[in-house]
This record gives C-alpha cells, structure tokens and sequence, in this order.
C-alpha cells in the first residue's frame, strides 16, 4: 500500500529586473513528487533575454496569462506561432529543436507560466512537434463563485478537446472566499500547485495544508485515486499541473534533458552541427534554418 506522499510548502521569491523576472521552481525541492515536471517560471518579460536556444528530450510549454501581452515563438522546424493571452504553446521537444521567443510588439509586458516537462525515454530521439491550445479550445466550469479552466487534460467529466502529447492535466482554478473545487488526482499520478494569488486549504485524506500567494506544493505516489478539494479564505488564484511520473534519471544541459548521459551528449553533438537547425538573429530580423541547412525567410 502506498498512501498519498506530500511535500513541504515552498515560498517563491522574484528574481530579475523589469526586463525579465521570474519566480523559479525546480522538481529537487519536492522529493520526487513533481515528476515529470522538471520546474516551471513564473515569469514576466519586455525583451527577447534568451536568444535562440536549444530544447531536447522534454517539452517546454508556454501558457499566458489573461493580462498577457502576445509571445511570439518560432523554431528551428519552421513552426511560427504568436501566443495569444490565455494560450498555450506545447513545445514537445524530442531529439531536438532550437527555439526563440519575443514580445508582441516589443517592449510590451508577457505575464506567464514556462513548464518543463520530461518526456518518457524511449520517446525522446523522435521528431519533435509543435502543438497550440487558443483559449477557445479550453473547457470552463463555471459556477457561482468558482471557475475552473482546463488548459490540458481533464478534471471531473470535463476534458480538454486537443490531446496532449504526453498524459497532462493543467488546471487554472478561480474560486472566491468560502467557494471549494474538488479535483480526482488519478491513482499514481502526481500534481504541484502553484497558488498565484489569495489564501486556501487543500484538504485531502492525509490532512489539510494552509497555502498562501507565490507558495508550492507536491503531491501523488498514491495507489488509489486522490480527492483534492481547494477552500478559498479569500479571492484565489491557482494553477495544478498533473502527470504520471516517468521514474527516470535525468542528465541536463541548459534546457536539455535525457534519461541518459549517452543521449545528452548525443543532442549536444547534434546541436553545435546544426542538426536541430537554428534560429539566426539579427536585430529585429529572425531567419529560421531549418535542420537541412536550408534558410527561411525572415520574420
């Protein structure tokens, strides 16, 4: 038997400056209870600050919150993609794919979650593929005092319409003070939840914990299904994000990660021949070579 594991609650400061700040997660704080997520930024930018860089063996999803500027993503397959505010773009990274990501228009303010998801080993030397969720395709439940948008997955008898490359449940959960919304976390599955804004118990059969703004938890390794019910003290804002956990070692590199040193190696060889292609940057022109060597016009 195994019952339901729960982390310790970590506290998120900023870091950053009005460039670019964010408030970092990584999965080493959490004992094991986040995988597959690798971590997430809680992020706010006014500029490109990474340039074009590499991605391989995970995914790397990008979500806008509703007082987001657009984000503007293109990569080394050609996929040319503007963000728009409530979206997601799924970056399903696999052997390799350089990416780069601005604000539209330049200058303006992109408010948002990056998740970085680890993808299952035997997966990670396929093709990599792009996949966008409008926020036209994200089921709501709505009731009085409670909405629950579905950015991936599922949650009681509502699901997402896009299937997710990888079993994913991302849920964006709006309750006001003294309104609850109970979630079913699947037996083995994990979950983090990260509260955005306000003040609300989670209480499951374990007990209830007391989670507050910019704060984390983990939770899963249970071998039945879960009840994990949200009760607002005030306005609240939080986001869950639940997979089934991997169980795999992960070797990295910046934004890459395999589940072993081999294939790390392998996708750092492949990137500086250019074999993920490239994203050429000059000033405001952005050129996208594409992994035959072949240039495609600028943007």
């Amino acid at each position: 038997m195994s019952q339901l594991k729960i982390s310790s609650i970590q506290t998120l400061n900023v870091s950053g400056n009005t460039e670019f700040s964010a408030r970092k997660v990584r999965a080493t704080q959490f004992g094991g209870l986040m995988d597959p997520v690798i971590g997430f930024d809680h992020f706010q930018l006014t500029t490109d600050p990474f340039g074009a860089h590499p991605h391989a063996g995970m995914s790397a999803l990008s979500y806008l919150f509703d007082d987001s500027a657009p984000y503007h993503s293109l990569d080394s397959r050609g996929n040319n993609v503007v963000i728009t505010p409530g979206s997601l773009l799924w970056t399903w990274a696999g052997s390799g794919v350089v990416h780069t990501e601005f604000p539209v228009p330049e200058g303006a303010r992109v408010n948002g979650l990056q998740v970085f998801i680890s993808i299952p080993g035997n997966q990670q030397l396929q093709a990599p593929k792009s996949i966008y969720i409008d926020r036209s395709e994200m089921p709501l439940i709505v009731s009085e005092g409670v909405k629950v948008k579905i950015v991936t997955g599922e949650t009681g008898t509502q699901t997402s319409p896009v299937t997710a490359p990888n079993p994913t449940t991302i849920l964006h959960i709006y309750l006001t003070n003294g309104k609850s919304f109970t979630h079913q976390l699947s037996r083995h599955w994990n979950a983090t939840i990260y509260t955005l804004q306000g003040q609300h118990e989670l209480t499951t059969k374990s007990g209830k914990q007391l989670l507050h703004s910019n704060s984390v938890i983990a939770l899963g390794d249970s071998d039945k299904d879960e009840e994990l019910t949200f009760s607002a003290y005030q306005q609240t804002e939080l986001i869950l994000i639940s997979s089934p956990p991997l169980h795999q070692p992960i070797f990295s590199s910046g934004a890459m990660s395999m589940d072993s040193a081999e294939k790390l190696e392998q996708a750092l060889s492949d990137y500086k021949r250019g074999k993920m292609g490239f994203v050429k940057i000059q000033g405001s022109q952005r050129d996208i070579i594409l992994p035959t060597g072949k240039e495609k016009e600028g943007f």
